[in-house]
């Protein structure tokens, strides 16, 4: 990536003079710009850099705002950390336990230390999700907080994965009347409903949230995990359309180094494969599925398509203990 690759160069330049401020903004700069473009996967092989840079230099630790910009790279990482499976559990756990400990240090609110570790557990133990987001809840937002329109829509996730819609509607509501603005909304709100109602068989319901949110996430990195839930509902409603949203978005999957958001995808081209035309793709010829693809065979791309789903989401519950993203691959592909 060419921003990736500048800011690089310019971490090297900064290294040679050991300029301290500079060897920090810059590495900043690339953890928000690894985080920002979907894939995460450079943000958490920095950011220890970051850290004991910081940790390294007094100097920093007495700039507050060097200590907030910390603790803003700290709030995306605990975030991406879960999106890799080869990240264990305990692992990530501990990165939680540090978060919480450098917040108190510097007499932050623990708000969003309670609400990217709900998130996390949602998929995992919803007692454990349940106690932290109603902590949340109940905790001040400060500067180091996403902010209060993605205080309501951390709302939503959590009300429909407790199946409770109508307290989720009630939290949208900020969000679709425009009142609450952020970059990743309304889009993002409208996904969760999209993906629940396709979860519970309605595809009527998740079509309407769809049409609404289609057009903001396509041809970017970054809403991989949309257009796997776009996939799976076209697969049972436009089969075609379907196709030209894997056709579209295959070599962007094929770039991404983020387990997450392959995983999510990959369970969307699963579900549109079983009814696809293998014959109306186009696919890079390093691509895995591009055999099948090139030989017209439909039995066999969608095969290759869902082991490869299956295979990627087993990674995730091995490291859960769970059976939840396997669980959601077979039921966007059930009745196809």
């Amino acid at each position: 990536m060419p921003r990736l690759n500048a800011i690089r160069q310019a971490i090297a330049e900064a290294d040679q003079v050991k300029d301290v401020y500079w060897q920090f903004r810059f590495r900043y700069d690339y953890i928000e710009a690894s985080v920002f473009c979907g894939d995460r996967y450079y943000a958490l092989i920095m950011f220890p850099e970051l850290l004991q840079h910081y940790d390294a230099h007094p100097e920093l630790q007495d700039d507050a705002n060097i200590t907030h910009s910390l603790l803003v790279n700290f709030r995306w990482i605990v975030e991406a950390a879960p999106e890799f499976p080869q990240i264990s559990k305990a692992e990530i756990d501990n990165y939680f336990r540090l978060f919480r400990r450098r917040l108190l240090e510097n007499d932050y609110s623990l708000s969003i230390y309670y609400m990217k570790r709900s998130l996390f557990y949602l998929d995992i133990d919803l007692d454990i999700a349940s106690s932290d987001f109603y902590k949340f809840l109940e905790s001040p937002l400060d500067s180091i907080a996403d902010g209060k329109p993605l205080y309501y829509n951390h709302q939503v996730e959590y009300y429909l994965a407790m199946d409770e819609e109508e307290k989720a509607l009630k939290a949208a509501e900020p969000i679709f009347s425009g009142r609450m603005k952020a970059s990743a909304l309304p889009h993002s709100t409208l996904h969760k409903f999209c993906r629940y109602h396709l979860l519970k068989g309605d595809h009527e319901k998740a079509l309407s949230y769809a049409k609404q949110f289609e057009h903001t996430v396509t041809d970017d990195l970054y809403y991989l995990h949309h257009i796997g839930t776009l996939m799976a509902l076209y697969a049972h409603t436009d089969p075609a359309h379907a196709a030209k949203l894997f056709t579209r978005h295959y070599p962007l999957f094929l770039s991404s180094k983020n387990p997450w958001l392959r995983a999510a995808f990959l369970a969307g081209a699963a579900a549109f494969a079983k009814r696809a035309d293998a014959q109306q793709l186009l696919v890079p010829a390093e691509s895995p599925v591009s055999g099948a693809v090139q030989a017209g065979d439909p039995a066999q791309f969608a095969q290759q398509l869902y082991r490869d789903a299956e295979e990627v989401a087993g990674k995730f519950d091995q490291r859960n203990g769970t059976s939840n993203f396997t669980d959601r691959v077979r039921t966007f592909c059930s009745g196809l």
